[in-house]
């Protein structure tokens, strides 16, 4: 674990899970602080992002696209799914730095979905924007490839996208990228516990504060569509899981990873060591967030080899 990575887990996401274990925000007093935060974020990162951001309309569902600079690979382009709980997070403010950060390294024009919110917009809104929109741009790109990716509460929806489409008979993704997927929003896996302490971002409360607020009361939040780690993934495309071994959301992914490989998909899980949730959202703050973000992308172009 790099020093930058230490101060960033130390003197700003700790004292944050603090404060939240404290007050316990709601998720319109999350918007009000971490959006523009973030937003200045961005701003003052700036000088050194290498793509543009634009905004984008699929089919009524809005969203945002990052064109690197340096020109895109018309061969394939990636469609994303930021994360957030469900409750908040938006691809032009708390991802923008990563999400350019992953256009200018991958070469990849990157189309990012800014589906509804809960709680004004709970389930099974952020799943229908989501379809909504995959429909519109699988259509826009129907000769090139398309890799389907997200982060948290955005992996699991796309894995959630992923279902219901293949069960659709619609066009899937030719591959997909999940980084740290919150995949069981029962928040019933075993590192909730044994990552309780070391996981820096957020407290346990969070996912669950969250998942109340995404489930509305009279729904089984373990059915797939909200909890996809409960589903089948046969027929899936080639996968690449990405998390931290810091975080309460790792058995997340090593469950999906298992029932994956089960079910007879292509999965390949990568622990990063000592690192926290969305590390790679971080910048040039987080040494490791390039490294992650270069690894994926080898792995995009694996089959060019």
């Amino acid at each position: 674990m790099s020093i930058r990575s230490k101060l960033v887990s130390g003197l700003l996401l700790r004292p944050s899970k603090f404060l939240y274990r404290i007050f316990r925000p709601s998720p319109r007093t999350l918007r009000l602080i971490i959006h523009p935060i973030s937003s200045v974020a961005s701003l003052l990162a700036s000088p050194t992002l290498r793509a543009t951001c634009e905004k984008e309309d699929f089919d009524g569902v809005p969203g945002v696209v990052f064109h690197p600079i340096k020109g895109s690979d018309s061969r394939r382009v990636l469609v994303y799914l930021h994360g957030g709980g469900y409750c908040w997070g938006s691809s032009k403010s708390t991802h923008r730095v990563g999400l350019s950060n992953f256009a200018s390294i991958s070469g990849m024009s990157i189309y990012c979905i800014e589906y509804r919110l809960a709680p004004e917009n709970p389930y099974p809104a952020a799943l229908e924007d989501a379809i909504k929109a995959w429909n519109s741009i699988s259509r826009r790109f129907s000769e090139s490839e398309i890799i389907l990716a997200g982060d948290s509460a955005g992996g699991g929806l796309s894995l959630a996208l992923m279902m219901s489409i293949r069960d659709n008979g619609a066009r899937m993704p030719d591959a997909s990228i999940l980084f740290s997927p919150w995949t069981d929003l029962t928040c019933s896996s075993e590192s909730y516990s044994t990552r309780a302490k070391s996981e820096p971002m957020f407290p346990k409360e969070a996912p669950k504060d969250h998942a109340r607020n995404y489930v509305p009361g009279e729904i089984d939040a373990s059915i797939p569509e909200i909890s996809p780690v409960n589903g089948s993934f046969i027929g899936f495309p080639r996968m690449l899981i990405l998390v931290g071994d810091r975080e309460i959301l790792l058995d997340d992914s090593r469950r999906v990873c298992d029932k994956a490989s089960e079910d007879g998909v292509d999965v390949r899980m990568e622990i990063w060591p000592d690192m926290f949730h969305d590390w790679w959202l971080f910048g040039l703050l987080v040494p490791e967030s390039r490294k992650c973000l270069q690894k994926a992308t080898r792995w995009i172009y694996l089959n060019d080899e």
